[in-house]
């Protein structure tokens, strides 16, 4: 049983070991890359010179800054006025397409008038065709007249005369 134990301890080691060096390869990658290597040894930059590169970039870092905040600011006000005309645009496509809605509302109440008129004129006529039909009588009907109706009177009598044929 110790043995196995020892066999297990070794190979717990081992397993180790090799995590380790994976480890430690993965840290010298990571050292390799955030190091800055020059080509020149040589410039070795004084304290001065390296305050001065500093103060220059943050000169230069402050002067991007208030342009950034500028131009951040000026973008905020472009915003509000595309927005400001984006809604005068759509009231003028709205106030166009309601002069269209009322030109053809206009149209379409003239038109109606039209047929209402119409209309009226052919119930009124049906009205008067309506009252002739139930008022009317024969044309040889004079009772109302005071004309005293013979007995064996015919009603249709021939009023035209045959032409005679000219030779």
């Amino acid at each position: 049983m110790s043995n196995e134990s020892n066999m297990s301890d070794d190979l717990d080691s081992s397993s180790s070991d090799d995590k380790d060096h994976v480890t430690n390869i993965c840290f010298m990658a990571i050292e390799i890359d955030n190091e800055v290597l020059s080509l020149n040894d040589q410039s070795k930059l004084s304290y001065d010179e390296l305050h001065d590169a500093f103060e220059s970039l943050y000169d230069k870092f402050k002067k991007l800054g208030h342009k950034y905040s500028s131009l951040k600011k000026s973008h905020a006000c472009l915003l509000v006025e595309k927005y400001a005309l984006e809604k005068q645009a759509r009231i003028v496509i709205d106030s166009d397409k309601v002069k269209q809605l009322e030109e053809e509302n206009k149209a379409l109440k003239e038109n109606l008038d039209k047929l209402n008129t119409t209309l009226a004129k052919f119930t009124q006529g049906s009205k008067i065709l309506n009252t002739m039909l139930i008022n009317q009588r024969c044309a040889f009907n004079k009772r109302s007249l005071g004309y005293q109706l013979k007995r064996n009177q015919k009603y249709f009598k021939n009023y035209f005369v045959k032409a005679k044929k000219i030779i």
